[in-house]
């Protein structure tokens, strides 16, 4: 069977019915307690969604992205938060999505030149979290002390309250929900403790609710010289096309 995907950002306008539904299965293949009425409206909150596709053109994985989400402003730099993310697990493995996330993450640098580059991220599951040790020489929070980036504490605390200010806790840095409204299966919970992984250890450590469905907020910033090698490599050879595209 042939394993390769193919990465394409697109503007929620351009998401369909069928797509949605298409994303939706996914969603509930790999969580608990997700609603449709649920998944759409946040869906819809966001401003692009990057989409794996297979040979046949069917969607087999995606991550939502939003640029100053609840029309946030600063004017030293811009968030762009992370939502929903999920890979079908025939493609577990892949590197599609995170060569597609470094090819967005080019594309809203070229855009917006004159702004910092912050990105938010909610994790109520290791595969996600391990984005930030795998990516980044600093961020926040890290396990070890010198790759913590302490400057993003408070931004941290700033945005979690404008987007969710009944259910972020600035003390655990955790954002608990008042019902469920999406866990991790139980199959893939089991693969997390059985990860032996530093950064998966730290992760529970920091979130122990992450079976019920809480979120540890996370933050690093996105540019060349906080990335590390691998990633790093993607972002330059990115920019270059799009500078390329331009000529």
């Amino acid at each position: 069977m042939e394993k390769k995907l193919k990465y394409n950002l697109r503007e929620i306008i351009a998401i369909n019915d069928e797509d949605i539904l298409r994303m939706y299965t996914l969603m509930q293949d790999n969580y608990d307690y997700v609603l449709l009425e649920n998944f759409k409206k946040d869906l819809l909150q966001k401003d692009y969604v990057g989409v794996l596709t297979d040979i046949n053109n069917i969607i087999q994985g995606f991550t939502t992205y939003a640029i100053n989400p609840k029309n946030y402003s600063s004017n030293e730099f811009n968030i762009m938060f992370s939502g929903d993310t999920v890979i079908s697990e025939n493609y577990t493995g892949s590197q599609a999505l995170t060569k597609g996330w470094v090819d967005t993450v080019a594309f809203f640098i070229k855009k917006y030149p004159n702004k910092k580059l912050l990105w938010f991220l909610m994790s109520k599951g290791y595969k996600t979290y391990l984005y930030l040790p795998f990516f980044f020489q600093k961020y926040y929070p890290a396990l070890e002390k010198d790759r913590n980036d302490l400057r993003l504490i408070d931004i941290i605390n700033n945005v979690s309250e404008i987007l969710y200010p009944n259910n972020w806790n600035k003390l655990t840095g955790i954002i608990k929900f008042n019902k469920k409204i999406g866990q991790i299966k139980e199959r893939h919970i089991s693969k997390s403790v059985d990860k032996n992984n530093k950064h998966v250890d730290f992760f529970i450590e920091k979130n122990p609710g992450y079976n019920e469905g809480d979120e540890l907020v996370c933050m690093a910033e996105v540019n060349i010289n906080n990335l590390m090698r691998f990633p790093k490599l993607i972002l330059e050879r990115s920019l270059r096309s799009i500078n390329d595209n331009e000529k």
